[in-house]
């Protein structure tokens, strides 16, 4: 039986859309995580792939980023205040896109109805939206996904306008201790060439990611070589994370696209695979995969290292705090990375000319950085 109605603006809207559309089924995506949580006694469990490995925690970040890891802070940091109350009663004002896939990618302009699926609307009515998915179907139950659609606030970016003060006096303290992480510095080489606020710049790269149980990270790779690092909020939150060389064996069958203009969130590489029940036929190398599998908790960070791919899922009402960043090992990809911020097709070709020799200019100072203690 359908669980009973709560009103709820978005999810109202949501139902509109679908049917305004004809959508009588959700997200392939979504359907499959649907069954895996009937059928699979273990969440972190993935019977079609070769092996799965559980990520370890570790009481230090080593200095080069092999593979996944988990950390533990000795201190809570001030973000575990951070929760859904917490952004709704502070920032609920906020517009934002909650989308059906995220992060959104260039293919998804031909996709079907359900996987374009993107509605617009305040942040406060998506904590809402939140709160009834928690309550009203917290397990995924696949008869309910038409009347409880999922969609993600993926990768929202507060710290730009309405928290620019709490990031400014707080932004320090949410870094991993240890975690070797040049960003901040080479952020300030940026804003200074570009005559820009550095500390303005910064914020952009530290995001939120919200989601009731069930909504999903689609499967990508982090764009322009990044680390990154999940700092667990609220909620747990599945994470399945699959290696360069289960890539360079062909094993996720990389779908590569370009820049989404007007997304912030775009990656410019995501995989078809259905993780949890991929297609024998289609996807065979799947089945010689070996992914990396954790759920993470609230006060857990988990890094992932540059070329690791990634699919999470939120399995109750989720916070994320998280942070793409560079370092000596990464560097060569921070500036492409810059240039991103720039729209080409608007500037004159003098400015383009203008940006290209500014960024050259970046890349070989960033080039010619040692590892010195400057800007720490």
């Amino acid at each position: 039986a359908q669980p009973p109605a709560a009103p709820c603006a978005l999810l109202s809207r949501v139902r509109l859309r679908l049917a305004d559309e004809n959508v009588s089924e959700v997200s392939a995506e979504y359907r499959s995580f649907c069954k895996h949580m009937l059928e699979r006694d273990q969440v972190h469990s993935l019977p079609a792939a070769a092996e799965c490995v559980q990520v370890p925690r570790v009481a230090a970040a080593p200095d080069f980023l092999k593979t996944p890891f988990l950390l533990s802070r000795a201190k809570p940091s001030k973000a575990m205040e951070w929760t859904t109350d917490f952004w709704r009663q502070h920032h609920g004002a906020d517009g934002w896109y909650f989308r059906a896939r995220s992060p959104i990618f260039e293919g998804d302009a031909s996709a079907c109805a359900a996987d374009r699926l993107t509605v617009e609307g305040t942040t406060a009515e998506y904590f809402d939206y939140v709160g009834v998915l928690q309550k009203t179907d917290p397990t995924c139950k696949a008869e309910h996904s038409i009347a409880y659609p999922r969609l993600a606030l993926h990768s929202w970016t507060p710290f730009v306008s309405s928290a620019r003060p709490l990031f400014d006096k707080h932004w320090r303290d949410l870094m991993p201790a240890g975690l070797k992480d040049f960003t901040q510095r080479w952020v300030k080489i940026f804003a200074a060439v570009f005559e820009m606020d550095w500390l303005e710049f910064l914020s952009r790269f530290f995001k939120v990611t919200v989601g009731g149980p069930g909504s999903i990270s689609r499967l990508h790779c982090h764009n322009n070589g990044a680390h990154e690092w999940y700092s667990q909020i609220q909620g747990r939150r599945l994470f399945v994370m699959f290696s360069p060389q289960d890539v360079a064996r062909g094993c996720l069958y990389e779908d590569a696209g370009g820049r989404v203009e007007g997304a912030l969130d775009f990656v410019a590489a995501c995989s078809p695979v259905d993780i949890f029940f991929p297609s024998e036929r289609r996807h065979p190398k799947f089945a010689q995969a070996k992914p990396h599998v954790v759920v993470v908790r609230p006060g857990d960070t988990l890094v992932i290292p540059a070329g690791w791919w990634h699919y999470s899922v939120a399995l109750e009402a989720s916070v994320t705090l998280h942070h793409p960043f560079w370092n000596l090992h990464n560097r060569k990809r921070i500036a492409d990375e810059f240039n991103e911020n720039f729209d080409q097709s608007r500037m004159p070709p003098e400015l383009q000319a203008q940006a290209a020799r500014n960024l050259q200019q970046i890349r070989e100072k960033i080039a010619d950085d040692d590892d010195s203690d400057m800007d720490e």
